[in-house]
Parts: structure tokens; sequence; C-alpha cells
């Protein structure tokens, strides 16, 4: 069965934010760098997918690198920054364990999918190599998911919608199942049906997710160490984090103390 990220085109229309949303959500990152001393610099996004964020960030002066590990969603990076007229240093790879040579000034991980990341090994994994990559100083900015309804307990089919592609149209529905408690995940599965003309193609991608709320974020985080976490802000305008907010910010900044023994120990043992 095909994934949604084989057909990135397909992808934008379905699961990014609106063309005006992105440019709200940049607006607010370069917002948070220019308050930290970063007016220009480099930015990493992380599972970058189309990189939606990053071009408009490159499109601002800033030097913009993406990691993903869809060769398809890659290239639909490349095709998009490419008629935006600008340059992105796109690489396949990891996120939980990777290495960047360069030391950026930040990283990001946009379009709310930090939840897919369940382990708490593979958590461990993913901040330290996000901190190798950055520098004393720098930021790491996480666009956390407001899942309040905690973790699912019952199977339900929900969001049919069709949404108009170039040359046809897109069915779209989700399943929900009962989640994992003791984990801590909800699981969800996405169908699309993607009718271009004469062709049909349909696709299927299943998530695990994490349910989060930025006191347990707060708590991971600072026991990890080798982070300090600035705090919590809306996407919209970086005021404190509300209600009315589906989504929202995680700042962190990179210190220099070295992370905790403990979480050096558990790396150690799960990269074995």
């Amino acid at each position: 069965m095909k994934s949604l990220y084989d057909f990135p085109d397909i992808y934008d229309q379905i699961l990014c934010h609106a063309p005006d949303v992105v440019i709200q959500e940049v607006n607010s990152i370069v917002a948070i760098l220019q308050r930290h001393g970063i007016g220009s610099g480099s930015v990493l996004e992380l599972a970058c997918g189309t990189c939606a964020h990053a071009v408009e960030l490159a499109k601002r002066g800033f030097r913009c690198s993406g990691i993903d590990q869809s060769p398809a969603m890659l290239d639909g990076a490349r095709t998009k920054a490419g008629a935006a007229g600008v340059s992105l240093d796109l690489r396949r790879g990891n996120i939980i364990d990777f290495e960047w040579a360069e030391p950026l000034d930040a990283a990001m991980f946009m379009s709310e999918t930090f939840p897919l990341i369940t382990g708490y090994d593979e958590l461990v994994s993913h901040f330290a190599s996000v901190r190798r990559a950055v520098r004393p100083g720098g930021l790491y900015i996480v666009d956390i998911d407001a899942h309040r309804h905690g973790v699912g307990d019952k199977y339900e089919v929900w969001g049919k919608r069709t949404v108009p592609v170039q040359d046809g149209e897109v069915e779209v529905w989700h399943e929900s199942f009962p989640g994992d408690w003791i984990q801590g995940t909800s699981r969800m599965r996405m169908h699309c049906r993607i009718k271009l003309g004469e062709h049909l193609q349909e696709t299927e991608d299943e998530w695990v997710i994490r349910a989060d709320s930025p006191w347990n974020l707060r708590v991971l985080v600072e026991s990890l160490g080798g982070w300090h976490v600035e705090g919590f802000y809306s996407w919209r305008d970086l005021s404190p984090v509300s209600e009315d907010d589906r989504h929202c910010y995680m700042v962190l900044n990179r210190t220099e103390a070295q992370p905790s023994a403990a979480a050096e120990a558990r790396l150690a043992v799960g990269l074995r």
C-alpha cells in the first residue's frame, strides 16, 4: 500500500497548513529568533517534508536546511524551493539519530509531528542529536499539538471529506483505535483515495501519537539535561499558550551543561 508521503503535492493539500497560516507561524518563529539575536543564520527543519517553513524562512534571508526520511518529500521540497527562488540544504536521514557537522543557530520541528516520537529512548536519542547539531546558546523550537483528549479509548471513523486537487480529487477519512494507556499513546490511521483523471491510487498511513502537555514536556526535557525550557507560546503571537490554541511552540535553549548521566546511560544502552 502506498503512503501519502509518496505524493508530496497531494500531501501539501491534505496535511499542510494553509499558506497564510504558515506565514503567520513563520512570523512567530522569526520573532523568537530575533529576540535571541538571530536576525539571520542557520536553521534546520526536522522531519521537513516539503519544507514549507524552511522555504519561507529562506525567503527572509536565513540559511535553511532540512532532514527527512522520504525521498519523495525531499524532491517535493526541492521543487518548492526552486519555485520560490531559494536554496535549501536537504538531506535524507532519521531524526531520532543523526549528525550535522556544521553548528546550527536553531532547529525547528514543525507541523505538530513531534508527538510521533513515542518511546523514551527515542526521545533521549532525538534530543541528543539536536543538541549535537545546535551551537551553545542556540534554539530548538518545537510545534506541539494540543492532544487534550488524552489517550483514545474507542474505535471510530471520522473526518470524511473530499478535497479538490489539480486534475481530480482526494477522498480522505480517518480511523482511531483504542490507545495504550500504559505508554500514553493513541493510534490513528489515515486513508486517501486519490482520483486523478482516469487514475486511482489509494494510500494508508498509520501513526502512534504520544499524548503530551506542557507540564510533562518540561519535566521530560529538563530531566535530560543540556536544555533549558524557555516557555510555551501561542503560534499566533507568542502570547502565553491558552485553551484556544490548537498547537503551540515549545522553545528550548541549548545550554553548556552536559546531559544528565541517567540520560546518557539510557542513550548508550538504546544505541547498542
